[in-house]
């Protein structure tokens, strides 16, 4: 089941595929930008709570993802030509503003696109990972990793070691499940799989090389993975591309674009944070919205789930952002 219903080719040649649903009077649109590993049907729960409530959804299977093109070149994913894409696919269904929600990797859109396209943005909303400022010199966190476990206590960039080879979409291909496994573990494990596996050099690799596989957490269903394994399982080279392409140099020198003054944020923000998450832990966001956001423009909620409280807990999630919303004049 394909959540998208809508295709555009955006001027930089790319076709994305994208579900689209108008608002009615009044209410403003959200833009669901998604992370990885997931297309944009990882936001079914959002937009069967907000659609209904008149507000208009533009939710894009990101580059590399769906029925969106697939490049393999990790330069066609820096944050000016990903940022490009999202404002040309607003004007294909002549959307002026939006509210744009991003999850994961899908932060770093709505966070270009604020940077580069601010006249396109309301409000941002930041779930599980923060606002990505620019990069003021090369920021590549795998160089940055002994600073990052020196303040965290363990090494939560390890699995990116892995994720940047080359050739590192051919194995989790081949034991897809494992790879599935991996990145939704069961809820219950969770913290300590990443901890274990994610954040110690080497052991995402020797997870999928072993096939280790759990059960589906409990919001994972059998035609979620159905659908994950229909859409990833011969797909993956061109997602790993977004952590190959912050690796670059082009990744600074495109950031340098940045205006100085559009580096801080100054629309209503929304920061979720995702207590359990051992990644995306909250206090970066935090640390990061208290320079890069106004306290005037600054909300911070939080949930107890781990990087997938999107999924389990959705209708906190939802609540949330709805209170958010509420509180800015754009719901009733």
């Amino acid at each position: 089941m394909a959540l998208t219903n809508r295709t555009t080719t955006t001027r930089r040649g790319f076709t994305y595929a994208y579900y689209f649903s108008p608002a009615t009077a009044g209410k403003p649109t959200l833009l669901f930008a998604h992370g990885f590993p997931t297309p944009a049907y990882v936001w079914r729960r959002q937009i069967a709570f907000f659609e209904p409530l008149g507000f208009g959804v533009v939710a894009p299977d990101m580059l590399g993802y769906g029925g969106t093109d697939k490049p393999v070149d990790p330069v066609a994913y820096l944050g000016s030509g990903l940022a490009q894409d999202i404002a040309d696919v607003l004007d294909k269904e002549g959307i002026e503003q939006v509210i744009a929600v991003g999850h994961d990797w899908g932060t770093r859109v709505v966070s270009r696109l604020y940077n580069y396209h601010p006249e396109r943005v309301l409000g941002c909303a930041f779930l599980a990972s923060g606002y990505g400022p620019p990069a003021s010199v090369y920021a590549d966190p795998i160089a940055q990793s002994e600073q990052i476990a020196a303040a965290v206590g363990y090494d939560i960039v390890a699995y990116m070691r892995y994720f940047v080879e080359s050739d590192a979409h051919v194995l989790m291909e081949k034991n897809f499940d494992s790879f599935f496994s991996l990145l939704f573990p069961i809820q219950s494990d969770k913290e300590q799989i990443w901890r274990e596996n994610m954040c110690v050099d080497g052991k995402a690799k020797a997870w999928i090389e072993s096939n280790r596989t759990t059960e589906l957490p409990p919001y994972i269903s059998a035609e979620d993975k159905a659908y994950y394994t229909t859409a990833l399982s011969s797909a993956l080279a061109a997602p790993l591309c977004w952590y190959r392409g912050l690796t670059t140099p082009e990744h600074a020198a495109d950031d340098a674009r940045i205006p100085a003054e559009r580096h801080t944020l100054d629309r209503p923000v929304l920061f979720v944070a995702f207590n359990g998450d051992p990644i995306a832990i909250p206090a970066f966001g935090r640390a990061t919205h208290a320079q890069y956001v106004p306290v005037a423009k600054n909300t911070e909620k939080s949930v107890d789930g781990d990087h997938w409280a999107l999924l389990s807990h959705a209708d906190e999630v939802n609540k949330l952002v709805l209170e958010w919303l509420k509180t800015q004049g754009w719901a009733s």
